[in-house]
């Protein structure tokens, strides 16, 4: 399977599993009670969001842009209705796509600043003692800024990288 078809499917995983799992707690609840959907709705978002960390985690020539789906498909998370009270929900997801993200461009480039690590958490950090403006506006601001500094952070190890020679520009001669 070739790394387009794996970030693909990643991508699908991760829209499932911000659908799915409000499908899953509506029958659930319909079925048989309001915890039963919760637990549904939890079991099969954490599966389709394993299943997309898995695929991108067997590309081999990982992409910018495949390396920072985590982050982006956690903060769309945000804006759906709250299943935990206080936003903790937000938070943990926010956090672990944050460390999924910086795993893949720590895996993507070695020579990756440590330093982007700080920005993706702190939005993170922000979903849970944050909140100051009604709606998910303040967040997808601060995600928005989070994914900017970490991407020019990814942006500066991968010029460190060109400028010592470790990488083949291929010019399809």
């Amino acid at each position: 399977m070739s790394d387009k078809i794996k970030t693909f499917l990643a991508i699908i995983f991760f829209i499932s599993a911000l659908v799915f799992p409000l499908i899953g707690l509506a029958v659930g609840w319909w079925k048989w009670d309001i915890m039963t959907g919760f637990l549904i709705m939890a079991v099969v978002f954490v599966a389709f969001c394993l299943l997309g960390v898995l695929m991108l985690m067997w590309v081999k020539d990982l992409s910018w842009f495949s390396v920072s789906l985590p982050y982006i498909f956690s903060a769309l998370y945000g804006f759906l209705p709250d299943a935990v009270p206080l936003s903790v929900d937000d938070a943990a997801v926010t956090s672990i796509g944050a460390l999924f993200t910086f795993g893949l461009s720590l895996r993507k480039n070695p020579d990756t600043p440590k330093w982007i690590f700080i920005p993706l958490i702190g939005a993170g950090l922000y979903a849970l003692f944050g909140g100051t403006i009604p709606g998910g506006f303040d967040e997808a601001l601060i995600d928005s800024i989070a994914l900017i500094i970490a991407w020019v952070g990814m942006r500066q190890g991968a010029k460190a990288e060109i400028e010592r020679g470790e990488v083949v520009i291929e010019t399809g001669e």
